[in-house]
């Protein structure tokens, strides 16, 4: 089946207290932005989807976990478009969101990646199929008796939303919404899954569903649920999202998982406990999840960025501020993760934070980032050497930007480094994490601006 089930109790160490929805809802911002470039659906897409597919679930007998487990898969319903379309383009294919290929990999890549989840239910082939149509007519060519529940479920929210943009509705797009349900029926979905959309998706709701009450209506319709999670278990899930993130852009795929890596590394070079350590191996797959917000255009431009295009790029590290902040049980990881740019002398960004500011733990992480950024390949260098890197860092530690100490320290632990992705490890074998594909770090230092050091 797909992914692991959990129950109480189970967990042989406690690592962190997870409410796996509140986490996914939060980073539903940041997928639907990758949607939203990739295929054009509105904002909060997921959100809204989810709340379709629970909502008409709950009329067809679904509850509880079903309910929370169907919420979060159609949240993460196209969580490896990224994934799927770097691989075109490192194939130079041409990229199109009607390509029925783009269908299959990318659900089949998507079924692959939410293994690395807790479940308690079984949701095997509920992303993988939930592009299928009751008729048989979606990509697999798999009908309704060959489809689970939940992934009918998610097609359904899913479809409706990205046809109808339900971000706002009057009485002639309800309508519009109600004669599509009746004629689709034995078609996209089941007649008795039509019968009870029509009974429960009112004109009243859908009008509900702008994006100014939908987290007030998440937290009345998806039941939550707080977990207490292992190591391993909130490890998977940061790598996930880390996943993610490194596949925005075709010259990423390691940075991220990286950065994480190297995060738990220096948190046992200074004894933290398991607790801690994770928490802070967390902050590190995170830091760059706000850049699912920024355009490809500007990830990917190999030449110089020019000033309006290096603020956009700045506003990357505020995204991921906005995006953690709004997960309960999360402020040191926000923290950590989202001040990743910041300066000891107030040159950093996004919130200009001078030294005194900034705690042990956002200064190891900044250091960490511009490490794992100069060790790694991108389209215009190769990656430094250790001893280069650590000359660059010492540099920036003179010019009071960063940590000295932890620079020294950081000289210490990765003397014997052998580059920055060999070690980057993949998310799917948390005993031999290691990424695939080309090789890229954030955008550092040699390509802005010509004082900026950017990473």
């Amino acid at each position: 089946m797909a992914g692991f089930v959990t129950g109480p109790g189970q967990h042989q160490t406690t690592a962190m207290k997870i409410c796996l929805n509140d986490i996914l809802f939060a980073l539903s911002f940041a997928l639907d932005a990758v949607e939203h470039e990739l295929l054009g659906v509105s904002t909060n897409h997921g959100k809204r989807a989810a709340l379709l597919a629970t909502m008409v679930g709950s009329r067809m007998g679904l509850s509880g976990d079903e309910l929370t487990d169907l919420a979060c898969c159609a949240i993460l319903h196209d969580n490896a478009l990224t994934e799927y379309i770097q691989a075109r383009e490192l194939a130079s294919l041409n990229n199109s969101a009607e390509d029925p290929e783009l269908d299959r990999a990318h659900c089949t890549l998507g079924e692959n990646n939410i293994t690395l989840l807790p479940w308690r239910c079984n949701i095997t082939n509920v992303i993988l199929y939930h592009h299928e149509n009751a008729d048989g007519s979606g990509p697999f060519g798999k009908n309704w008796q060959e489809t689970p529940i939940m992934a009918q479920l998610v097609r359904l929210g899913d479809v409706i939303d990205a046809r109808f943009n339900l971000d706002h509705v009057d009485s002639y797009k309800y309508q519009l919404v109600t004669d599509f349900l009746k004629s689709m029926s034995g078609q996209i979905f089941t007649r008795e899954m039509g019968e009870a959309a029509s009974e429960v998706l009112t004109e009243d709701f859908l009008k509900s569903l702008n994006s100014g009450s939908l987290d007030q209506l998440i937290s009345k319709t998806v039941p939550s649920r707080t977990e207490d999670l292992g190591l391993e278990e909130v490890r998977k899930i940061a790598l996930l999202f880390a996943r993610i993130t490194d596949y925005k852009s075709t010259f990423t795929s390691t940075h991220s998982l990286g950065v994480a890596q190297k995060s738990e590394l220096m948190a046992r070079h200074y004894g933290w406990d398991d607790e801690k350590t994770t928490r802070f191996f967390f902050a590190g797959a995170l830091h760059d999840i706000g850049k699912l917000i920024v355009s490809n255009d500007i990830l990917e431009k190999p030449a110089r960025l020019t000033n309006e295009e290096f603020a956009m790029m700045q506003n990357h590290a505020f995204y991921t501020y906005v995006i953690l902040r709004k997960i309960n049980g999360m402020s040191d990881i926000t923290a950590w993760a989202s001040h990743h740019h910041e300066k000891l002398d107030g040159t950093g960004y996004p919130f200009g934070m001078k030294g005194s500011q900034l705690s042990h733990e956002e200064r190891l992480l900044t250091c960490i980032d511009v490490y794992q950024a100069l060790r790694e390949d991108r389209p215009y260098k190769q990656g430094f050497t250790h001893q280069k890197s650590i000359e660059i860092m010492s540099s920036m530690a003179k010019d009071g930007q960063i940590d000295s100490g932890i620079v020294d320290d950081m000289n210490e632990v990765f003397r014997n480094d052998t580059g920055g992705s060999d070690s980057a490890r993949d998310p799917r074998n948390p005993e031999t994490f290691r990424g695939a594909g080309s090789e890229r770090s954030e955008d550092h230092p040699f390509r802005v601006k010509e004082s900026t050091v950017e990473h």
